[in-house]
């Protein structure tokens, strides 16, 4: 079951194979994990509660997924939705507090991080530094959709197509987000730690 396609599972899925729904799942636990974490301003149990109701709705919602349709754009649109209403409802967006360039600097953080998978450059020197709490701290604060479309590019690896159905948003306007967030990021991460 490994070798078959996102869309081959939901199918099954759709007729009744639960096998095909458990690959589903670890094939995209981890990702939708770490969107959600992000999208979420790193509350941890916030981002798995919400997961939960993602694969939970994933799995109410099996019907009306078409077969004809990529598999990914849908899944991450049902996250992103899931995760956006939960910071709607839990005020978790009021309750964030500024993080002064001090604190970016500050590496002991216990934030969650890890390595950025993007194809860019920039991005993959900067996560060899050693530097994933500081990058993560940094991507926080850029607002959204720009932050958004970062994530699920360089961070989740979705094309800027794929964003866009997503988002449902134009691939140009995508493009242009990425480009003004990749452009935000560099500015932050040049400036001289104080």
């Amino acid at each position: 079951m490994t070798d078959l396609t996102d869309e081959e599972l939901m199918v099954m899925f759709q007729q009744g194979n639960t096998a095909a729904f458990e690959r589903l799942f670890e094939r995209y636990r981890l990702p939708l994990f770490n969107f959600l974490l992000r999208l979420l301003h790193f509350q941890r149990e916030s981002a798995e509660d919400v997961l939960q109701e993602v694969f939970i709705k994933l799995a109410k919602a099996r019907e009306l997924y078409e077969p004809r349709s990529p598999f990914r754009p849908w899944v991450y649109t049902i996250a992103r939705n899931h995760g956006l209403n939960h910071l709607r409802s839990r005020a978790v967006a009021s309750a964030r507090k500024n993080i002064s360039f001090d604190e970016l600097t500050d590496l002991t953080s216990d934030r969650p991080g890890r390595e950025l998978a993007g194809k860019d450059d920039t991005f993959k020197a900067i996560a060899s530094k050693d530097e994933v709490g500081r990058w993560d701290r940094i991507i926080d604060l850029l607002p959204s959709p720009a932050k958004e479309v970062f994530l699920l590019h360089a961070v989740e690896g979705l094309s800027h197509e794929e964003i866009a159905k997503v988002l449902e948003l134009n691939p140009a306007t995508v493009r242009t987000h990425f480009h003004r967030a990749r452009a935000q990021l560099c500015r932050l991460v040049a400036q001289p730690a104080t």
